[in-house]
């Protein structure tokens, strides 16, 4: 019995093995750029994130290149960049983006004397696309991604900025769950670097010269094959929604998603129905309360009709839920800052790392399942309940120019 379970065991991983690598060949047919990744390890907490980068941070000997779309000059903030400045001071170079919108107004504490004094400090700092009179361009593209290269051997990307209350929470919304991911290699690291340099050299002009290789998927011997997608206005405006809507499409029987904000585009909400109907197991987790407004009733109405089609829907309750994960056939693992709503598929720069990996996905699953303990499944009963006539009929009204976009 025991062979005859191995073999079984065995047969499965095949199968989802082959399946992964037939989303890779859709993945390498897009043109998305593969990497190999040596080791891939998640911080589920602001404080287990902060307290790694700053680490490695201090470890650093070459250069440090930091981009995240909230660098806000509160207490956290001010950490990181002491650490930052204090690098700097050893002669390594620093460079420091954040998104203009993303840090403007009072509450941010991100000025332009603020910025000016970290120059001074050595941190070469920029505010990408700053919002200018009449300021309509802060209507539309946005750097909404949040990843560190550094030295070309580590690079971290998921779902933290840089601001207090990605480790106390916020008064309205109570604690704050998210993610983060840091992956080791210079190939993997090396296809971040090459994202941050195109935006750097957007903001500043500066060409940095750094020599990036892509590498094809069949090199990928002995590490964690990566393939990195980009969502970058004009050049790749459907690289992400057409990414998760490979992922999904290619899944044979389970699909598993974490994300804040579920106002799915017209092509990953297809893809998630065409899932349920051939029969796939689709677990979706999200907050029961949001940061932004009527978001919530939005979200409310989308998950209710995903619930109806089969899918297992799960609400989290006492903090807002802000990562951004999903896991395909207990194989491949997606984890980066791409929201699964409109803004994020359409409009903004991100970036979402899909990595074929047993183990990383395995791990994201125990947090998956550790978070169940905290979460409310969605049923038709207590969808009236959790849901006011308002709130369903107002979310109803705004989906419809969700769908439109």
């Amino acid at each position: 019995m025991r062979i005859i379970s191995c073999l079984v065991s065995l047969i499965i991983s095949l199968a989802a093995n082959s399946q992964t690598d037939s989303i890779f060949r859709a993945f390498e047919k897009e043109g998305f750029p593969c990497y190999h990744t040596d080791s891939a390890h998640i911080m589920p907490t602001g404080k287990a994130k902060f307290a790694d980068l700053l680490k490695h941070i201090a470890e650093a000997k070459e250069y440090i290149h930091v981009e995240y779309f909230k660098f806000w000059n509160d207490s956290i903030g001010r950490v990181v960049l002491d650490a930052l400045a204090e690098k700097a001071a050893q002669g390594v170079e620093v460079r420091v983006l954040y998104d203009g919108i993303g840090n403007y107004g009072k509450e941010t504490g991100c000025d332009k004397g603020f910025v000016q004094r970290q120059r001074a400090r050595g941190i070469r700092m920029y505010g990408f696309d700053e919002p200018r009179f009449p300021w309509l361009n802060a209507i539309v593209h946005r750097d909404h991604r949040k990843i560190v290269i550094i030295d070309g051997k580590i690079c971290y990307t998921g779902g933290f900025n840089i601001a207090d209350y990605y480790i106390n929470g916020r008064k309205k919304l109570g604690g704050w769950r998210d993610m983060h991911i840091r992956m080791h290699g210079e190939e993997i690291s090396g296809g971040y670097e090459r994202l941050f340099e195109d935006l750097w050299n957007k903001t500043t002009k500066e060409n940095l010269h750094k020599p990036v290789k892509v590498y094809a998927e069949e090199t990928q011997a002995d590490g964690a094959p990566t393939y990195v997608v980009s969502r970058e206005p004009w050049t790749k405006n459907k690289a992400m929604r057409r990414a998760f809507k490979m992922a999904i499409d290619g899944a044979q029987e389970r699909i598993v998603i974490v994300n804040p904000y579920p106002m799915h585009c017209r092509m990953v909400r297809k893809a998630l129905y065409r899932a349920l109907e051939r029969g796939v197991k689709v677990q979706y987790m999200v907050s029961y309360i949001c940061d932004h407004g009527f978001t919530t009733d939005m979200i409310g109405v989308e998950m209710h009709r995903l619930q109806k089609r089969g899918a297992e829907i799960f609400l989290y309750h006492g903090a807002f839920h802000h990562d951004k994960v999903m896991l395909i056939d207990n194989v491949l693992a997606s984890v980066g800052t791409a929201n699964m709503d409109c803004r994020s598929m359409k409009f903004d720069w991100e970036v979402t790392s899909f990595m074929k990996s047993e183990k990383l996905t395995k791990e994201l699953q125990q947090v998956f399942d550790d978070d169940l303990a905290r979460s409310t499944q969605l049923t038709d009963e207590n969808y009236t309940l959790l849901y006011t006539g308002w709130q369903r009929a107002f979310g109803t009204f705004m989906r419809l120019f969700n769908g439109v976009l």
